[in-house]
């Protein structure tokens, strides 16, 4: 922006000449400038000076995997989006999963939250992951580092961290103990939640960083831990392979099925008869997913499927969305009721009594007791029960030395075991059992093994990369350093800190989904993509909390026109000669981009 018109300086005399006025003796006395206001240097009056930050937005900061959001959201509303999904996979190689399933808790701390309704966040991030394209070798060093890291297990921890492994340069192998790769994300979630051709997809995208892969391995047995010594470094992303059981079931193995196994293969079990009466233990995802699933088997028919679980409805551990959803299709949930006893006949499951029941939760351990309310019993008929109450680790088959603690093993917060070179993430450690945490599980397994491999200090590493005060870092500023943006990564954006005064308030916009009369009755995914006007106006709702878009207010309301901008570098700073320290630039920029620091003498 110009400050002025500028005048060659050989001319400056001759014009000022030129349109002086003539005095005569008796004029009054008009004093008039040789020279222009630029003479005026005005910024001695200084006690303060803007200075120019990004910061962090919190949804980034409350993210697991501690994706860039705001400028992923930025670069989608200047039509880039390839340069959006760029963005996205720094962080997650993930992104059209997580689009799906993620639970989402960047909508939860949305500044927008605030303002009217928190921005459709996951929608953006399966679209982003459904139209862009990114060649994501373009950039990355394949192969370019000696050191070999095995990674046993490919969940998306599993994933995650080979694909932040393979991105640093190293040479990553993965060996899977099924026919396909996926873990979890193939054998527990439906395919109406997550079609099967996207995760194939994600997964290819992976892959095609050099990855190595042998399948229908499994650690421990079909390759012995004393075979892996040739790899530098092992990553265990194990996950919890299996489903805790609740009954004996001596005699009763085709009556009383275990949640996962049936998830991993529905039509394996012949329950497809919809006059058979089912039911499903536990409130958790699983038992949502087995339930939905079943009734999808039956054709839509849930008559004879039921949900019982000791938590009230507030307390399921199910996603409230997914709740919802199997509620509109006909699903019986009982709540607050618990197993009792198992009747049999005829060496044949018979029937349940469930007693009433609640849950206490320990707030500072998270653990769960269920209590006995009261002396009422039920009974359930039944054919089938599946018992959905939780996933345990396989832990006979783990490297001698590996501690194991309540049912998971023991690390650091870096992923570090009690192994040197052996590392772990995902489920296995414990952990929150979401997709999202367990992709930052192998994303923190990959920047401990490369400082393990280099002799960095993990503390001073982590600390350096470290956004806010959450146990996550930046994964483009660990590989390209902090000096290629101007961002402080520990500095979140409050909502008192936008000025809203530049934003008008919008409904959010949220995507179709099938009827449940229609999707109850097929695996279609339920949940469509957000139609192209409605996340043209999501992303135009984002605030970018923290981050310069180059609005350019800063430079309209200077009273003494000193922001300076690079249009090279696209930064701001200010002319020093002839700024006053005002703050009106601070006040006037709606994302708190500009704050006022003290002058330095």
């Amino acid at each position: 922006m110009k400050r002025f018109l500028y005048l060659e300086k050989k001319d400056l005399g001759t014009i000022l000449n030129q349109y002086r006025p003539l005095l005569k003796i008796n004029d009054p006395f008009v004093p008039i400038s040789s020279d222009t206001s630029l003479i005026f240097k005005t910024g001695g009056q200084r006690s303060e000076r803007p200075f120019f930050i990004n910061k962090v937005a919190p949804c980034r900061h409350v993210c697991p995997i501690g994706i860039d959001i705001p400028t992923a959201f930025y670069l989608a509303s200047q039509g880039d989006i390839d340069g959006a999904l760029r963005t996205y996979l720094q962080d997650n190689p993930l992104p059209g999963i997580c689009g799906r399933v993620c639970y989402h808790p960047c909508e939860m701390e949305c500044n927008r939250v605030n303002f009217d309704e928190s921005i459709n966040i996951r929608s953006l991030e399966r679209f982003l992951s459904d139209q862009g394209h990114v060649d994501i070798t373009r950039d990355v060093p394949i192969h370019s580092k000696k050191e070999k890291i095995a990674v046993i297990g490919s969940g998306p921890a599993g994933l995650s961290a080979a694909y932040h492994l393979a991105r640093l340069g190293y040479r990553v192998t993965i060996f899977e103990a099924k026919s396909e790769l996926g873990g979890m994300l193939r054998y527990g979630i439906p395919s109406y939640r997550l079609p099967r051709s996207i995760l194939d997809r994600e997964i290819e995208r992976i892959h095609s960083l050099g990855i190595q892969t042998q399948l229908e391995t499994t650690v421990g047995k079909d390759l012995s831990w004393k075979e892996l010594e040739s790899f530098d470094a092992v990553f265990m992303s194990l996950g919890l392979q299996s489903g805790k059981t609740l009954f004996e079931t001596d005699g009763l193995e085709n009556d009383i099925l275990i949640g996962l196994d049936f998830l991993a293969n529905p039509k394996r079990w012949s329950l497809e008869d919809d006059t058979q009466k089912t039911l499903i233990i536990g409130g958790g995802n699983v038992a949502i997913d087995v339930a939905r699933t079943l009734l999808r088997l039956h054709q839509g028919k849930g008559t004879n499927i039921t949900v019982l679980c000791p938590e009230s409805r507030d307390q399921m551990p199910a996603l409230p969305e997914e709740v919802k959803e199997a509620l509109e299709e006909g699903i019986n949930i009982l709540n607050g009721w618990a197993p009792h006893k198992l009747h049999r006949e005829d060496g044949r499951l018979f029937s349940l009594d469930f007693c009433r029941a609640e849950v206490k939760i320990d707030e500072e351990s998270g653990t769960m007791e269920i209590i006995r309310v009261g002396k009422e019993i039920q009974k359930h008929m039944v054919d089938k029960i599946i018992v959905a109450i939780g996933q345990r680790m396989k832990s006979d088959n783990l490297p001698p030395g590996i501690e194991i603690k309540q049912g998971g093993i023991v690390t650091d917060r870096f992923g570090r075991t009690s192994l040197p070179k052996f590392f772990s993430g995902g489920d296995a450690i414990r952990g929150k059992a979401f997709v999202a945490n367990a992709i930052a599980g192998g994303k923190m397994g990959a920047f401990a093994i490369s400082c393990f491999f280099e002799g960095r200090d993990i503390e001073i590493e982590f600390q350096r990369y470290q956004i806010g005060d959450s146990q996550i870092y930046s994964f483009p500023h660990f590989i390209g350093g902090l000096e290629k943006d101007t961002i402080h990564l520990k500095t979140v954006v409050s909502f008192d800190q936008i000025n809203t005064l530049f934003f008008s308030k919008n409904a959010r916009n949220n995507p179709d989904k099938l009827e449940p009369e229609t999707r109850k009755k097929t695996f279609e995914e339920v949940t469509r993509s957000l139609k192209q006007a409605g996340m043209e106006e999501e992303i135009s709702r984002c605030f970018h909390c923290g981050t310069c878009i180059d609005c350019e207010i800063c430079l309209d309301f200077c009273p003494d026109i000193s922001i300076i901008k690079d249009t090279k570098l696209g930064i701001y700073s200010f002319d020093s000669d002839y700024c006053k320290g005002c703050g009106v630039c601070s006040v006037a920029c709606p994302r708190n981009v500009i704050e006022m620091v003290g002058e330095t003498i």
